[in-house]
């Protein structure tokens, strides 16, 4: 790689810091809970977990990495649902990591519909790791100098309406609060002023038969603290019930493409993957800008049922 490649490539990396503000993954259908908290007891089983791992620009040196892990129990009979949440970023030198309790109130409209509201609240980790780092200038100031982890509170809410059909939401993920990207620009502003990130999550399924169905999505992310504040991104999913399923995402303004498909390993165990690339040509990439992504998701019902004892006489 030359060594214009490389500046390009770390100009880009500090664009997207602040993109890294709000996971960026192309099964968002299947992680909501990491993007809106009141999304916790919204599937039929009572029992989810999932844990999702990105690996951005493949084969590039410091290139982004990103694992989330989430749970939710619901609990039927007091209508509510908790759950943990878990992630880490690691982006060059930079190191990014937050932990998270989650909280969500369900609100029965109908017998089909449901309205829920929820709230998080945990901590975060920023490190910068200058040793990470490859200096042409090693008097610089900025590598010289010492930099101390920082931990910083979180607390987001939000509000969603579903139903077996549909769902739409709307997330504060970062509701008080700062992250690493604002922890100086926001230090001083007052606390609604703060930069705060935004995300709208909506879905539709379409019986197409008995045993086949059309799946349409929308995500779309407002980053308070970037100069293009705005994401949108539109999948659609072809899903042969209880079987597999696959589909495309499309990023509206960011012309990036995901071809994403997945599979029930058994019954409780489903299973995606998708592949992430660029519409438009990047001749300084040499293709590193392609993202690989999958996602192993559990889903149980009962597991902390207490089972009847069997009496034998």
């Amino acid at each position: 790689m030359t060594k214009v490649t490389k500046i390009i490539l770390l100009l880009a990396t500090i664009g997207t810091i602040h993109a890294q503000e709000l996971p960026q993954l192309n099964g968002y259908m299947f992680n909501q809970f990491i993007y809106n908290p009141a999304s916790g007891g919204m599937y039929d089983t009572d029992f989810n977990a999932s844990f999702a791992f990105r690996y951005q620009w493949a084969g590039t040196k410091g290139a982004p990495l990103s694992g989330f892990f989430w749970a939710d129990h619901r609990f039927r009979k007091n209508s509510m649902s908790i759950g943990v949440l878990a992630s880490y970023d690691s982006w060059g030198a930079n190191r990014n990591s937050d932990f998270a309790l989650n909280y969500s109130y369900i609100v029965r409209l109908t017998n089909k519909i449901k309205l829920s509201f929820g709230l998080r609240a945990g901590i975060g980790s920023y490190q910068f790791n200058k040793t990470d780092l490859i200096a042409y200038d090693s008097d610089d100031m900025l590598y010289i100098r010492d930099y101390v982890p920082v931990n910083y509170p979180k607390i987001g809410g939000g509000a969603q309406l579903y139903g077996r059909k549909f769902y739409i939401g709307i997330g504060f993920p970062d509701l008080a609060g700062f992250n690493s990207d604002t922890t100086v620009s926001d230090a001083r502003k007052p606390f609604f002023k703060k930069s705060r990130n935004f995300s709208l999550l909506a879905g539709y399924k379409l019986k197409l038969s008995d045993g086949l169905g059309l799946y349409p999505n929308v995500k779309v992310h407002y980053f308070g603290n970037n100069q293009k504040p705005l994401r949108i991104d539109a999948s659609v999913l072809f899903e042969i019930t209880d079987y597999f399923w696959a589909g495309v995402n499309y990023g509206v303004l960011n012309q990036n493409t995901a071809l994403m498909a997945g599979t029930f390993i058994s019954s409780k165990f489903r299973f995606m993957y998708a592949f992430e690339f660029f519409l438009q040509s990047r001749a300084t990439s040499g293709g590193a800008f392609n993202v690989h992504e999958i996602n192993l998701m559990l889903q149980l019902d009962d597991l902390f049922a207490k089972k009847n004892k069997v009496v034998v006489e």
